[in-house]
């Protein structure tokens, strides 16, 4: 008899714990209401001006010879005519494009000890003006590099208004002989915060109602239909909105007026109160976008520096399409 009363008073210790844990540990569907589990806010980064983010061909005419030019438009253009002086280094020169497409790391920003030496590399050291250009009418490979200038702490990197087609309209110079410049040291030690962001802080945040996913691509990359970086899945993230970053340049393939521009962001319904992350497939299109929303006064912007090809290929991550 005993035995059956010291049991049974076991089994009423057991239940009563697992009463009280219940109670103490909500239930898996009362917990899922509470995400996204690790929410934090996006804080502002630098703004910028007109002045402070580009320069126009006159002024590069007038100062050609006393800055560092950069041509960030692909090799093949490059030596098929560039302005006089001017090295190459495309967008991926600047990332790492030796990991496996599809991964968090593929098409990443170097890190800083490599980027310091690579910056270097190009000749410049921090303290002469750089200029940067494409051609406008492509992915806005300057606008990509002159995020990572900020980045870096160049804070006199600009991008020349109109790239080279501006250039060439005004009669600057053009050569087709490829110029380096002698290697200089550059110190980098931590990167600039507030400019890009990660696929673990999209998923932690993704919901979040004061948060916008602002998707630079085109509707037919958007919309899932077409996918010409042999992203593992097609789509877009869940809850973005489309706004394709060609809709952001005039017939001249400079970006729009700053009135143009902001009234294009308001009717996307973005505020300066808005946390907007901006993405395309690696970063290089929607580095070019960001510069302009902080250009317009946007400055709760980041870049997702892995791009959808990293979230496609990740079979756990959620994607929405439009068919």
């Amino acid at each position: 008899m005993k035995k059956v009363l010291l049991t049974l008073l076991v089994l009423a210790m057991i239940c009563a714990a697992g009463t009280a844990a219940l109670a103490a540990d909500p239930a898996p569907a009362e917990r899922s209401e509470t995400r996204p589990y690790n929410v934090s806010q996006l804080v502002a980064g630098a703004s910028e001006t007109y002045e402070s983010l580009f320069v126009d061909v006159e002024w590069l005419k007038k100062h050609l010879n006393e800055v560092i030019v950069i041509d960030t438009r692909p090799e093949s253009l490059y030596v098929g005519g560039h302005i006089q002086g001017a090295v190459n280094a495309t967008w991926t020169y600047f990332a790492n494009i030796n990991a496996p497409a599809g991964s968090m790391k593929w098409g990443v920003l170097w890190p800083e000890a490599t980027m310091a030496k690579r910056i270097g590399a190009l000749g410049i050291n921090g303290k002469k003006h750089v200029v940067l250009y494409c051609d406008g009418g492509g992915w806005g490979q300057s606008g990509y590099a002159a995020m990572i200038m900020r980045m870096c702490g160049i804070k006199d990197a600009k991008i020349l208004d109109g790239g080279i087609l501006a250039w060439k309209k005004a009669g600057g110079k053009i050569s087709t002989t490829k110029h380096t410049n002698k290697a200089v040291a550059f110190s980098l030690t931590k990167y600039a915060p507030y400019y890009v962001t990660h696929t673990q802080w999209i998923n932690d945040n993704i919901g979040k109602p004061s948060l916008v996913l602002l998707d630079v691509r085109t509707p037919q990359e958007f919309e899932g239909k077409i996918r010409p970086f042999q992203e593992k899945r097609g789509g877009h993230l869940p809850g973005a909105i489309n706004l394709p970053m060609g809709e952001l340049i005039d017939k001249d393939f400079k970006f729009m007026s700053h009135d143009e521009l902001k009234a294009i962001f308001q009717k996307a319904g973005l505020t300066p109160d808005t946390e907007i992350v901006v993405y395309d497939t690696a970063g290089v299109r929607a580095a070019n976008v960001l510069m302009a929303l902080r250009y317009t006064g946007f400055p709760k912007s980041r870049c997702y520096d892995e791009g959808y090809q990293a979230w496609a290929g990740d079979a756990t991550l959620e994607i929405e399409t439009s068919n």
